[in-house]
């Protein structure tokens, strides 16, 4: 869920080392050791009001990057890119060999939403704001597909507990001419929440038993717990109320944002 974009410089979440107190920063929580930078889990809600049986309406939570970068120009002002999970498979296809999509070149294709931050510090509310972003959109030619994700209100929550890992926006989700609107909410870190088991079958008949992914919702508890082999807590924040969602097999927020204590 990396997300890359040229003439901006990757802003650092941690300022220089020094005993004086900074100046509180709006940054967006990322992660670098799997490869997974500011990736957060995600849930779509739909809001009222819509057709709820309709084919756009049926996203489901998944993983979404985020990614603050510096303005080169220092009078300007810093921005936040945004890409859902879905864009990312696409493109990923798109880019394998043979390729799994082929994207319509005549497109103007965009994979990335990108907005500027109101401000650098955080307002009164604790909230960085970013009103304003530009749509994702997406053109297939196989598999025949158009996808828009028009972000607006991008909030991303900055205290000192919870520095900036919960994020809440608006979504307009367009899907071959089907709108559906969303409230979507997120937390960092993605963590999974599945283990594996063997099935008594072998329905490719390979000799080997199938196997499949079931839920293990302990792994979403922050605290480890040695005596049932879970030597470490999920990572999550205590303060934050999440659950394992069965379609997404991660862990993901059950509150509103904020959820601090």
């Amino acid at each position: 869920m990396g997300l890359g974009m040229g003439g901006v410089v990757l802003a650092a979440t941690l300022g220089a080392c020094g005993s004086d107190q900074q100046e509180p920063q709006c940054v967006v929580a990322r992660a670098v050791s799997d490869g997974s930078i500011g990736s957060f889990a995600a849930t779509y809600t739909l809001n009222p009001g819509q057709d709820a049986t309709a084919s756009c309406a049926q996203h489901k939570p998944g993983k979404v990057g985020l990614q603050k970068y510096f303005n080169q120009d220092p009078t300007g002002r810093d921005t936040v890119a945004i890409r859902a999970e879905p864009v990312g498979k696409l493109m990923a296809d798109a880019a394998a060999k043979p390729p799994k999509v082929v994207l319509d070149p005549d497109a103007s294709s965009q994979p990335n939403s990108v907005g500027e931050l109101t401000t650098e510090a955080p307002g009164p509310d604790n909230f960085c704001e970013v009103p304003t972003l530009t749509p994702t959109r997406l053109v297939a030619r196989e598999p025949a597909l158009e996808l828009t994700y028009a972000w607006s209100n991008l909030r991303i929550y900055n205290t000192p507990d919870v520095p900036g890992t919960q994020f809440i926006a608006d979504l307009s989700y367009t899907e071959n001419g089907c709108t559906a609107e969303y409230k979507v909410r997120g937390i960092w870190p993605v963590v999974s929440c599945w283990k594996e088991i063997e099935l008594d079958t072998d329905a490719d008949g390979d000799g080997k038993k199938d196997k499949v992914k079931v839920m293990d919702a302990p792994k979403c508890e922050p605290h480890p717990d040695p005596a049932n082999g879970r030597l470490r807590g999920s990572g999550i924040n205590p303060s934050f109320p999440v659950k394992c969602d069965p379609d997404a097999l991660i862990c993901v927020l059950t509150g509103e944002v904020p959820s601090v204590p």
